[in-house]
């Protein structure tokens, strides 16, 4: 048996762009710190065609990639000094560039914060969550 190449959570990074230029640079912020995953999907248009020989047959659907989205999800215990930074993000909506990092690869594009969340019990510590959506191209490269 050959074991397959296992990845665990902490290889994962989410790091956001400081915007400055000619070089950005990029830094994990310390309120993720628990979870964090990216999601990519095609929105397909698709179109059923029929057998022209038999029409009677069941058609064949046919799809094409119509356009390419991304969403980054990010979870932690609350950092209480990047609160105000997060706050302001969301509620400006101010699109960022972001790189998650991953095993073997890297994904950097625009982001926009489109969701924050912080929730506490009373004596418990605060967690965050937040929600990172494409808001334009990305690039896939090679992690080495």
């Amino acid at each position: 048996m050959v074991a397959i190449t296992t990845a665990r959570g902490h290889q994962y990074t989410v790091q956001i762009g400081n915007g400055a230029t000619p070089t950005e640079v990029f830094a994990h912020p310390a309120l993720i710190n628990t979870t964090r995953g990216i999601t990519l999907t095609v929105n397909a248009a698709s179109s059923e065609v029929p057998d022209a020989t038999n029409q009677a047959l069941p058609a064949t659907t046919v799809r094409v990639a119509q356009s390419t989205d991304s969403k980054i999800d990010a979870a932690g215990l609350l950092h209480t000094s990047s609160l105000k930074e997060y706050l302001d993000w969301a509620a400006t909506g101010v699109q960022k560039n972001v790189k998650f990092t991953g095993p073997g690869a890297i994904i950097t594009g625009p982001y926009i914060l489109t969701s924050f969340q912080t929730t506490g019990d009373r004596v418990e510590m605060v967690e965050c969550t937040m929600t990172f959506e494409q808001a334009g191209a990305i690039t896939v490269t090679t992690n080495p």
